[in-house]
């Protein structure tokens, strides 16, 4: 009978060699750190619309699918981590046994033969007895033992720097700790759940009261990092977090009131500090604390810590001049509002609802380069301390602003972002609002002039002159009174049709003017000339409309021409602006929110005794260095040999120094014998 074949050691066969190979280990650790770049150059766990702003709806579905919005609690992530912790626990398993009998070893089966072959060996001139070698390795250091062979021969063999062997072991543990950790701070048992149905994001809900049970989460999950964001004298007892596609909510054992939110800024106007004073009250029971926290130094209670994440518009009372534009009048209403809230607007017959995004109290921004160079304008506007340290940069505080949505019935909204304070681009100031039809468009800027007032009241005078027929006829013959007599009527005529046109559509409607009632072949000839017909006819409306509205003498200047040129632009630009009335933002009282990042890790305490290890691991891999010695008595002859797995170089130094202390102490000890 043919005899069964030996079953294959665990750690010969070909998948553990696999698994616990160092390539398969360093593979890991280079997709691990890959990943924590993208997690650390993308922001994390940010709201879907930030991401949508971004990246535009196609590539922001891409990064939702891979899992880069939350990288360290992704599924590829985990599964990585779980593989790198499998491969080093196997590569544990295969050397460790090995090392701790090597530590353990003095290596004393060490032959003649073997001994003589090794780079540093030789043989000692003078005698010296196997005791007094011994304590000579022992006061260099080693620890030695001595073994009586059954040839007759005696070897001493020596070891130092065996812990050596240790650093491998810790910095391989150290891997295995950290990666531990990290997978109990994954979310591992919310993702499991989640699986098997029993947690459901809620992508519908607004208030943690709308969310339903099998979305909210208890006291008792270990592991969780959320945000909220708290008004001033407004509290909260959970915090919410990003989950799939949808939001879950967290249960706190105590509940948070922000008394009061602090904050500083450079005199650019970028942040410098903020803080929160918190009143922290436990659930169970009752007890109250006050701390104040900021970045950098949070506050921990049951387990969770609270850190100062951010800061945001807690819903501001604002207050805006508004302009009816199918309206000519001048005179703004006056409108009161909260930002982050919604109001109904009724223009005339039409339903409109006013949706308020957050009041920014400040816009800091690169003014470095000027406006032509900047893409947008004000698309890159910061509010990123990170971007302090940025060089040859100009950071300028440019005021509050507000984003706002006008709705229309079908559900239609454009979104607005108006400045409060005139912002100066090239030599002029302008009031501006941005708008756009969707999250993944640009701004397109409205900019009216700033007068020599400092306000929009002039260019509103003359946009409402305008549109009076009869001021036009009196601007119309008041220009024409320079003309020759003899082209004055045809004059007249051209200028009242070029104003008209003007007053109707602006420029476009000047356009199409030319293109219908003059020949093709004319047209570029005849533009010019209508171009400047206009400016002078548009010069004459000033006059009026300064006369007209006691707004002051405005002198013939060239920063009254380019108001001019750009009061021109601007009326354009209202001809086609995409909503039915103009507002600008006129004053606000701030409220402050501030955002509350709070965070149970257990696996914390697990990555610090990790990163405890791993120190030690390169201490002792790096800075000890294992070295063994044998002196080996036979036949009359000593022979000495020293090795070292690694730093060949110190033992080419120290070699010699100990074979010539041995030849020193030997020849000490027997000065009194005959040769």
């Amino acid at each position: 009978m043919s005899q069964p074949s030996k079953s294959v050691p665990l750690i010969r066969r070909p998948w553990f060699a696999f698994l616990s190979s160092m390539r398969f280990a360093v593979a890991l650790l280079s997709l691990l750190g890959i990943a924590s770049i993208i997690g650390t150059v993308l922001q994390q766990s940010q709201p879907s619309a930030t991401y949508l702003v971004k990246f535009g709806p196609f590539w922001t579905q891409i990064y939702q699918f891979l899992g880069l919005y939350d990288v360290y609690a992704s599924a590829w992530f985990v599964i990585i981590m779980l593989f790198l912790v499998i491969s080093t626990g196997l590569c544990l398993i295969r050397n460790v046994p090995p090392f701790l009998r090597e530590i353990k070893s003095y290596r004393e089966n060490a032959k003649e033969k073997s001994l003589a072959s090794m780079r540093h060996s030789t043989l000692l001139d003078k005698h010296i007895s196997p005791e007094i070698a011994a304590r000579y390795l022992k006061v260099q250091g080693f620890s030695s033992k001595t073994v009586n062979r059954e040839d007759g021969s005696v070897l001493v063999a020596a070891k130092k720097g065996a812990m050596n062997k240790w650093g491998y072991i810790f910095a391989h543990a150290a891997l295995i700790v950290i990666c531990l950790g990290g997978l109990i701070d994954s979310n591992l048992l919310l993702k499991a759940g989640m699986l098997t149905g029993r947690i459901v994001p809620d992508n519908n809900a607004l208030y943690a009261k709308d969310f339903k049970p099998e979305s909210v989460l208890s006291k008792g999950n270990p592991s969780f990092r959320g945000n909220v964001n708290i008004n001033e004298g407004q509290s909260a007892d959970v915090v919410f977090l990003n989950a799939d596609k949808g939001m879950l909510v967290q249960d706190l054992p105590f509940e948070v009131k922000l008394k009061k939110f602090h904050i500083d800024f450079y005199n650019t106007g970028m942040p410098r500090d903020f803080a929160s004073d918190l009143e922290v009250t436990d659930k169970e029971t009752g007890e109250t604390i006050e701390r104040t926290i900021r970045v950098n130094h949070p506050l921990t209670l049951h387990g969770i810590t609270i850190y100062q994440a951010s800061f945001a518009d807690g819903g501001s009372d604002l207050k805006f001049k508004a302009w009816n534009l199918a309206d000519p009048d001048r005179t703004p209403v006056t409108l009161k509002a909260t930002s982050m809230r919604d109001f109904p607007l009724t223009i005339g017959d039409t339903e409109f609802k006013l949706e308020f995004d957050q009041f920014t109290a400040l816009n800091v921004e690169d003014m470095s380069q000027p406006p032509e160079n900047r893409p947008q304008s004000l698309q890159n506007t910061l509010n990123d301390v990170r971007a302090v340290t940025q060089e040859n940069k100009r950071f300028t505080n440019i005021g509050p602003s507000i984003i706002y949505r006008i709705r229309d019935n079908a559900g239609q909204a454009v979104e607005y972002k108006n400045y409060m304070l005139p912002i100066k681009q090239e030599e002029d100031y302008f009031f501006i609002t941005g708008t756009r039809k969707g999250l993944e468009q640009q701004y397109r800027w409205l900019r009216i002039p700033m007068d020599k007032n400092g306000k929009a009241d002039t260019f509103m005078a003359m946009r409402e002159l305008l549109n009076n027929e009869s001021a036009r006829q009196k601007v119309v013959a008041q220009a024409t009174l320079g003309a020759p007599a003899d082209i004055r009527e045809q004059f007249s005529t051209a200028a009242a049709n070029t104003l008209s046109a003007f007053a109707q559509g602006g420029y476009l409607a000047l356009d199409r003017l030319i293109t219908q009632n003059i020949p093709a072949e004319e047209q570029e000839k005849m533009q010019g000339y209508f171009y400047q017909m206009l400016f002078g006819v548009m010069n004459a409306a000033l006059d009026e409309t300064l006369k007209t509205y006691n707004l002051g003498e405005w002198q013939q200047d060239e920063a009254r021409q380019r108001f001019l040129l750009h009061s021109m632009d601007a009326y354009t630009g209202l001809t086609e602006y995409p909503a039915p009335m103009l507002m600008q933002l006129d004053g606000y009282t701030e409220v402050r929110s501030s955002g509350l990042q709070m965070t149970r890790s257990p696996g914390a305490s697990l990555v610090y005794l990790g990163s405890v290890l791993l120190v030690l691991g390169t201490i002792f891999m790096f800075y000890i260095r294992e070295k063994r010695a044998w002196l080996l008595f036979t036949d009359g002859k000593i022979r000495f040999a020293m090795s070292s797995s690694r730093n060949e170089r110190d033992l080419q130094k120290e070699f010699p120094q100990h074979t010539q202390r041995l030849q020193q102490l030997a020849e000490d000890l027997n000065h009194d014998r005959p040769n």
